[in-house]
């Protein structure tokens, strides 16, 4: 910016010289000929006193060579009898005058004096030299002049960069219409944070409202028995979960750690209402170890709550009808640990699992990845490993609410032991 600055300063203090320049030459060439022809008068003036007290040749010639237009050449005098004193054409600028005797005699300007002279062009020269400095000190001066916009456009940079890193707004003290801008930054940031909330809650409500009625449905038609009426109802059931995955898919699963806080249990243990019946209705052991002090995270309900969903959604989806599924969690250490595991067969490929879209069970491969967004939003982790019920035991570490801790690195463990 500075550079582009003084490149502006050099050509236009350049053009104000240059134009100072032509318009001053102008005016003092005017100037030089009114002053030649002032001259060429005070010659004349000059030599018709001279006549006007005698007509001697040589008086008149000594007069003649004391002017600046005699010593030139371009003067001459044309006396009574004929006798020509000095150099004329007779053809040039007159001037008639009265003699001492009574006659007439004229006084010639052959040619006008020259403008361009010699004090003209050291005039000119040094208007030139005083316009090189003037443009030498203008930029400086205007470089000077422009510190506060440069000053507030680096700032301006400089906090769009945190914005982008999600810091904070733009802040910028300077011309009006910086501020103008930063304001405009500042409203487009907090639209773009509301868009993002928006969606939070969109994903949220369609993992909590779609997903967890529909698993409800696909246990209920299983539990029908056979028949074309069940056969029905269960290609119904999955259809419809056909399109609400493709409902998931087409949002972007975000978690936000500023966007509230809710206490895990408390949220656990309300989604575990719903849960614990349909393991009973399956026949699974369903464990559930919830502690009694307070589990605060910088999450809201509605996100812990689709983690839950999510988890749970995929043992009852991927696991056999009785095995069985513990749900626990955990405070230690500025840490708050919710733990799923199931009795079924285990995750094939975790590394796969925590890649969003992917999945070996046939499913949208979302349920890891919205656990692993949220818990990693608090500055946590996700861990994929075998449990002690001998299925896959899915760990995620929130980061408590009010906590002082660094973020553990790495943020997505990929770890499968196998079997005991």
């Amino acid at each position: 910016m500075r550079g582009l600055l003084t490149r502006a300063f050099v050509r236009s203090a350049a053009t104000a010289v240059v134009i100072l320049f032509v318009g001053a030459g102008f005016l003092l060439v005017l100037a030089a000929g009114e002053r030649a022809a002032s001259d060429d008068r005070r010659d004349v003036v000059a030599v018709a006193a001279v006549l006007a007290v005698t007509t001697d040749p040589d008086a008149v010639r000594g007069a003649v060579s004391r002017t600046a237009a005699g010593s030139q050449g371009r003067l001459a005098v044309h006396l009574p009898d004929g006798t020509t004193v000095g150099v004329g054409t007779a053809s040039a600028d007159l001037a008639t005058v009265s003699t001492v005797d009574g006659e007439w005699a004229s006084v010639e300007i052959s040619e006008p004096a020259p403008v361009v002279t010699a004090g003209l062009l050291a005039e000119l020269a040094a208007l030139l030299l005083l316009g090189l400095p003037a443009t030498a000190v203008a930029v400086p001066v205007g470089r000077r002049s422009t510190t506060p916009v440069v000053e507030a456009l680096r700032e301006l940079a400089d906090t769009a960069t945190r914005i982008a890193q999600g810091d904070e707004h733009v802040r910028v003290h300077g011309p009006p219409e910086l501020a103008a801008l930063a304001t405009a930054i500042n409203a487009a940031t907090d639209r773009a944070e509301r868009l993002l909330a928006k969606e939070r809650e969109m994903i949220a409500d369609v993992s909590h409202r779609l997903r967890t009625p529909l698993t409800a449905l696909r246990l209920d038609a299983d539990a029908i028995g056979g028949g074309p009426v069940a056969d029905r109802i269960r290609s119904a059931v999955t259809v419809l979960g056909h399109d609400v995955d493709r409902i998931i898919e087409s949002l972007h699963p975000v978690a936000s750690a500023a966007g509230g806080s809710c206490d895990v249990v408390e949220v656990v243990r309300a989604r575990m209402g719903f849960w614990s019946a349909h393991a009973e209705d399956q026949g699974r052991p369903c464990e559930v170890d919830l502690p009694y002090e307070p589990t605060p995270v910088p999450l809201t309900g509605d996100e812990v709550g689709a983690v839950v969903d999510a988890l749970l959604e995929n043992v009852f989806h991927h696991t056999p009808a009785r095995s069985a599924v513990s749900v626990a969690v955990v405070r230690h250490a500025g840490w708050i640990t919710l733990a799923v595991e199931d009795g079924g067969p285990g995750i094939a490929d975790p590394e796969r699992a925590l890649h969003r879209g992917s999945s070996g069970g046939g499913s949208t491969g979302l349920g890891l990845d919205i656990a692993r967004a949220a818990a990693e939003a608090t500055g946590g982790t996700i861990h994929v490993e075998r449990g002690r019920l001998g299925g896959a035991r899915i760990r995620l570490r929130f980061g408590e609410s009010d906590s002082h801790h660094e973020p553990a690195s790495p943020r997505a463990w990929r770890l499968w032991r196998g079997h005991a």
